[in-house]
């Protein structure tokens, strides 16, 4: 139990570490997130958003040896920082220097070249939702295939009906929370049939691969889907012009039809190169 308890508190200062290096950053570029920027709400939201996130990897790769959650916030983070820290430089410009119409300024700022920090601050709840989904997959495949040393704390997961529906409503539940509400923090304009069709897919991206990874043992389904939604969001946060995110909630059947096309088991390189990893 002290052990649970120190790993639990070490992953807490890891999230607290995590909050503090990406608002550090974002702070010291000039950038508006600040405790004063935001309603208490919006601070306990977005604070323990940053907190949350960066401990909830901390917490599975300590207490379960799990990787994959630990990689992607590791990623997705480091790829921020790195657009933010390096060349071209940060430029603010007001509307008037843009628009030769206007003679004045307006006191509205356009920002070039920067707010990696702030759109990885902003989709925190997507990339928590993708940490988890992560999680899950690893977790059940390193307990299921011989190719990967399982889990320290391996509890049994039968491949019955009932416990495969159970985990797919989780996991379908999660992703299609973070994915429409990111979807609808975006201004998505769509009449509600249309939100119903994408709620239904987004229950359904996630629950069809992970009934199929209980169930039958199928692996690449899963772990293709949570890299879709990794995908989407960040190709809607930093690729500029367009709706990647859209497309992807819009067209569900045919992200879901992708997910299922991978082959049935991961190739014998990946699983070596993972045991390797988690034997060290």
């Amino acid at each position: 139990m002290r052990r649970r308890s120190r790993r639990a508190l070490v992953a807490l200062l890891v999230g607290i570490a995590h909050a503090a290096v990406v608002l550090g950053v974002a702070l010291r570029y000039g950038y508006e997130v600040g405790p004063s920027a935001y309603s208490v709400e919006g601070v306990l939201w977005r604070y323990g958003g940053l907190v949350a996130l960066g401990a909830l990897a901390a917490w599975l790769a300590l207490e379960l040896h799990l990787v994959v959650p630990l990689a992607l916030v590791g990623v997705l983070a480091g790829l921020a920082l790195h657009a933010e820290l390096t060349p071209p430089d940060l430029v603010f410009r007001d509307v008037a220097e843009l628009e030769p119409s206007i003679d004045e300024p307006t006191g509205f700022t356009v920002v070039e070249n920067g707010l990696y920090l702030v759109k990885y601050l902003s989709a925190w709840y997507v990339w928590t939702a993708g940490a988890a989904l992560a999680g899950m997959w690893e977790y059940l495949v390193r307990s299921r295939r011989e190719w990967f040393p399982a889990p320290p704390q391996r509890w049994a997961v039968p491949s019955t009906v009932r416990t495969a529906v159970l985990i797919a409503a989780g996991a379908g539940a999660i992703h299609a929370a973070a994915s429409l509400g990111f979807g609808f923090t975006r201004g998505i304009n769509a009449p509600p049939l249309l939100w119903l069709w994408m709620g239904v897919g987004g229950i359904l991206l996630l629950a069809v691969p992970a009934y199929l990874l209980v169930r039958h043992d199928l692996v690449t389904p899963m772990g293709v889907a949570v890299l879709m939604l990794v995908n989407s969001v960040y190709s809607q946060q930093y690729a500029g012009p367009g709706d990647p995110h859209a497309l992807y909630l819009w067209a569900w059947v045919v992200f879901l039809g992708i997910a299922l096309l991978p082959v049935r088991n991961p190739p014998p390189p990946l699983a070596v190169i993972v045991r390797r990893f988690c034997l060290r």
